[in-house]
């Protein structure tokens, strides 16, 4: 099998590690063997996020025997979000998957997202349907798929993971809007490409543990409370009418009651309702700014021509087996 001379390939596989050397020759040989299978134009990005094991000799030695192996070191750990956009910004096929480096997302679920391409489908992702975490980490993924449900606007069952599939025109058009912290698959989603959502296994971790601590899935709450709306910052305007209303209250009961005490207390929620007005008159300055920046450098971004055909069409291998079903497709409800 040869790769297109001069051509970029049809499919790219984007993969972020860190310090997975002890399941790393087993992921990439898997991975492999069903990219094969299917077309004989891939490619596979493995972004090393500062790795301190033996992960950075064991990428040199696979891509050195396999030139379809593409090896990214980052200079340090810059964490899970920022080594994905950079494999999803360094791809070239014209379809890319993403998958987590550990194992969780069977290499071999990854014809099940390929298959779920339609005309009208963008992107698609995997829905997760039996997860294995602790309980913390279970509430914690529920907070971030309200959070990503209620700011950015689309009514997905599973936000979370990235086990994705992107077509071509999407990380193109996606990437004006993009800026460091803002979570890429949920920011597509927010510019309205049309998302499928597909039911995928997910196993458990085969070694080392989970890179998303308390911490992590706290500051990734916040990226998304701040990368989308700018509603946190508007809700500035809740202090001073509960000031006002405090202060009115008071008034009313302090000539009610003839009481002087109350007559301060009115005052002070009076004084406090003007400092925090002022405070959310800044907040809706610095939101128009932030509508400005948040939206790319022109504000908006263009439906893209479609350069990736409706489906993706396996030519090896698999060309022969039916692809999944559309009733074994889960729905998206905008």
């Amino acid at each position: 099998m040869t790769v297109r001379s001069g051509a970029p390939p049809r499919l790219s596989v984007v993969i972020p590690v860190y310090n997975e050397a002890p399941t790393l020759n087993e992921l990439l040989s898997r991975t492999i063997a069903v990219l094969a299978d299917l077309t004989p134009d891939y490619e596979v990005v493995v972004v090393d996020d500062g790795s301190e094991d033996a992960t950075p000799d064991l990428l040199a030695k696979a891509s050195t025997h396999n030139p379809r192996i593409r090896n990214v070191r980052l200079t340090r750990n810059f964490g899970q979000n920022a080594a994905l956009n950079c494999g999803l910004f360094e791809a070239t096929g014209d379809f890319v998957v993403t998958m987590d480096g550990d194992l969780q997302n069977p290499p071999e679920e990854i014809p099940k997202l390929l298959a779920a391409f339609a005309a009208d489908v963008d992107l698609v992702s995997g829905l997760r349907t039996q997860r294995y975490e602790q309980v913390w980490r279970y509430w914690g993924s529920r907070a971030v798929h309200w959070l990503a449900r209620l700011l950015v606007g689309r009514q997905l069952q599973d936000y979370g993971g990235q086990f994705k599939a992107y077509r071509r025109e999407v990380i193109e058009a996606t990437r004006q809007a993009w800026s460091p912290g803002k979570p890429f698959f949920a920011l597509a989603v927010w510019l309205g490409f049309r998302v499928r959502e597909v039911p995928v296994r997910h196993e458990k971790r085969r070694s080392g543990k989970t890179r998303y601590s308390l911490w992590a899935l706290t500051r990734l709450n916040l990226e998304i409370m701040t990368s989308f709306s700018p509603a946190p910052l508007l809700a500035a305007w809740i202090a001073p009418v509960l000031c006002l209303a405090a202060g009115c209250a008071a008034s009313v009961t302090a000539w009610w009651r003839g009481s002087a005490l109350l007559w301060l207390g009115a005052a002070m929620a009076y004084g406090l309702g003007l400092v925090s007005l002022a405070v959310a008159w800044l907040a809706s300055y610095i939101a128009r700014l932030y509508r400005i920046a948040a939206g790319g450098a022109p504000g908006w971004v263009e439906m893209p021509a479609r350069v990736t055909p409706p489906r993706f069409v396996s030519t090896g291998r698999l060309a022969r087996e039916p692809a999944t079903d559309d009733e074994h497709v889960a729905p998206t409800h905008s």
